[in-house]
């Protein structure tokens, strides 16, 4: 391989698809109505990229935020925030019913903005916030 062939292979391989150091840290707890929400998922949609992270609340309404199976964060920058306790996608049947109102989930208007470093972001859901859609009854 010639030197200008290894230099366009080294070039490429640092501009990549997106910068894994525009990622940072996120991590913070869901409330409903005051009360741990456990089972909700989190999702955070960057405004100037494609790829969300996600994340799961636990039994304290706790998550932390993950790019990928084996990476933690969130693209920094501006991010639409959906928060849901529907699964419709496993075991074939419908899903738990939805407990989150859609403005925070199909119809968002929760934001972040996600900075560098460890980052926390707490939501206090209101359950009274706005009609709930449920998932279609099979």
């Amino acid at each position: 391989m010639c030197i200008p062939s290894l230099l366009l292979l080294a070039l490429a391989s640092l501009l990549g698809c997106g910068s894994r150091s525009e990622l940072a840290s996120v991590r913070g707890k869901v409330l409903l109505d005051g009360q741990p929400l456990p089972d909700a998922y989190v999702v955070f949609s960057p405004i100037s990229h494609e790829t969300t992270s996600y994340g799961r609340t636990d039994a304290n309404g706790s998550y932390e935020m993950m790019f990928t199976d084996n990476e933690k964060g969130a693209w920094i920058g501006e991010n639409l925030v959906r928060i849901s306790t529907a699964d419709l996608g496993r075991g074939g049947g419908p899903g738990p019913k939805e407990r989150v109102p859609v403005v925070y989930n199909q119809e968002t208007t929760l934001k972040a903005d996600v900075k560098r470093g460890g980052n926390s972001f707490d939501f206090n859901l209101k359950s009274n916030a706005g009609r709930i859609k449920s998932a279609p009854a099979e």
